[in-house]
């Protein structure tokens, strides 16, 4: 049975982190879970895909925390959290399945999995704004707006559930930034370090 290989990947927005992560799973042949996750998700009888997606990676409402802190109530932000954390650890612990997975705290759900290669991608300002102009047909001031809100709704996502900064280089293998290389070769960059690191 071939060695099972884990890829984390999170991004910033903008920085074309979806997109290599798309690539890096043609690569080696391994399912990515992304927004694909939810179907999973809702095939094992959680919760429906729709309101799965609508509540993913979505910071907890501070209205209802300390409701929360009682136990007497999770918000269905935390409640979808928590079925998508459920899928990692049995994709990653149990099934001893292979794949590539963006964003969720993978990093650190997974962190005691050896097998596992976490990667966060970043950019430069100006590239990741035409990135985002140019794929969501933004001008200027939409498109770096609508990338802060992006960017801060998953840092605080990742920040309250995992115990590493996201985006901190001290929670992953390996940080990248796309704009130095271009996608192509920060993708062939990736796939040197991951062949590297499982030999």
């Amino acid at each position: 049975m071939e060695k099972q290989i884990i890829i984390s990947v999170g991004r910033e927005f903008g920085s074309g982190g979806h997109e290599i992560a798309e690539r890096l799973a043609e690569h080696y042949n391994i399912p990515l879970y992304d927004k694909e996750i939810f179907d999973h998700v809702e095939e094992k009888g959680f919760i429906r895909a729709d309101v799965a997606k609508h509540f993913d990676e979505k910071p907890i409402n501070p209205v209802f925390y300390p409701t929360m802190m009682d136990g007497t109530y999770l918000s269905l932000e935390q409640t979808v959290a928590n079925h998508i954390f459920d899928f990692i650890r049995l994709k990653g612990d149990k099934e001893k399945e292979s794949f590539v997975i963006v964003g969720r705290c993978a990093e650190y759900i997974l962190r005691d999995n050896p097998n596992m290669i976490s990667i966060f991608i970043l950019g430069d300002r100006e590239v990741k704004v035409e990135r985002v102009m140019n794929k969501y047909e933004l001008d200027r001031k939409s498109a770096y707006n609508r990338m802060k809100r992006e960017d801060k709704l998953r840092k605080t996502y990742h920040n309250f559930y995992a115990d590493g900064k996201w985006g901190d280089s001290r929670s992953y293998d390996i940080c990248v930034n796309s704009s130095k290389l271009g996608v192509d070769k920060t993708l062939e960059a990736l796939i040197a370090y991951i062949d590297l690191s499982r030999n």
